[in-house]
């Protein structure tokens, strides 16, 4: 399988964001699955389309292998191997290849395993050796929760950006008013930040960022309609709309509240995961945001509410 190079301040929205040994954004999180890894354990990595599942994947296979280049009597050969669950010739040379007790395995599009197209979970479990990450979205995740996979395998959830990791993601070759139409109209969701900025690089600093950012929103809307196919129930949509109309960070217990809800932990723990909501800390204080202008305006116009 080929390797892919660009970065998040490629021209081509297209590219997939990946640059052996650059890695931006998610730091602390590639040194927290590298520690666990290393000790042994298994993980679950979850999170909705386009938050960035195989980049990191792909980022913690260059950094397993080119830390442990060098063989040695603990590590003879490469640390760690990348195969993509929906694609037969990877799941051929997962079969395939000879695997040690060391090796990593860093399996992507595990929602794949769940219909057991090319790969299913008994074979996973039979042919790998090592420590293993399951890299999925919605369907892998929920198949994790019902099968009690919980207890052996460590959740991972990924989610959009932190303010400061979307701020190390931004271009430098935007101008500062581009860079803050980026934010604005992005929010901190890597794939929506990746493709505005590309498009503004496009047109360069003569071109009015308005008729840009117009049509990003159009470009995008086949993956907008994906994450909100994601979406489960009646509530889950109730919840992302009033997110949305609240146009502010929000605290857990006001959402509940509003429902008539004890909690609401469990809708905005999948909408977290799915990249709609980010969870932030303000003012020691736990808030929700649906903080992507671009989604919030195209879901109001395209879900019927």
């Amino acid at each position: 399988m080929s390797t892919p190079t660009d970065q998040l301040g490629s021209s081509d929205p297209a590219a997939r964001v990946f640059r052996p040994g650059e890695f931006k954004g998610r730091e602390g999180l590639v040194r927290n699955m590298l520690r666990r890894l290393e000790r042994g354990e298994s993980l679950s990595l979850v999170g909705g389309p386009k938050l960035g599942k195989t980049s990191l994947l792909l980022h913690l296979a260059w950094q397993l292998n080119h830390d442990h280049a060098v063989p040695s009597p603990k590590y003879p050969g490469p640390s760690a191997m990348y195969i993509d669950v929906s694609d037969e010739a990877d799941c051929q040379r997962f079969r395939s290849r000879s695997q040690k007790a060391h090796t990593i395995v860093l399996l992507d599009n595990c929602d794949s395993l769940v219909e057991g197209k090319t790969l299913s979970l008994s074979e996973v479990n039979r042919f790998r050796r090592g420590p293993t990450v399951f890299a999925g979205a919605r369907v892998w995740r929920e198949l994790v929760r019902e099968s009690g996979l919980t207890h052996k395998l460590k959740s991972i959830p990924l989610a959009v950006f932190l303010e400061k990791e979307a701020q190390q993601i931004l271009c430098p070759d935007l101008t500062s008013e581009q860079q803050a139409c980026v934010l604005n109209y992005a929010g901190t969701h890597p794939f929506i930040i990746k493709v505005l900025q590309s498009a503004l690089l496009r047109g360069g600093p003569h071109v009015l960022p308005e008729k840009v950012v117009k049509d990003v929103k159009n470009s995008l809307s086949s993956f907008f309609q994906c994450c909100a196919n994601q979406l489960r129930g009646p509530l889950e949509h109730q919840v992302l709309a009033f997110l949305i109309e609240a146009d502010k960070p929000v605290n857990p217990r006001e959402v509940a509240r509003a429902f008539e809800l004890a909690t609401i932990k469990l809708v905005a723990d999948t909408l977290c995961s799915l990249g709609l909501v980010g969870r932030w800390i303000r003012e020691e204080e736990a808030t929700l945001s649906a903080n992507s202008r671009l989604f919030n305006e195209w879901y109001r116009e395209t879900v019927p509410s």
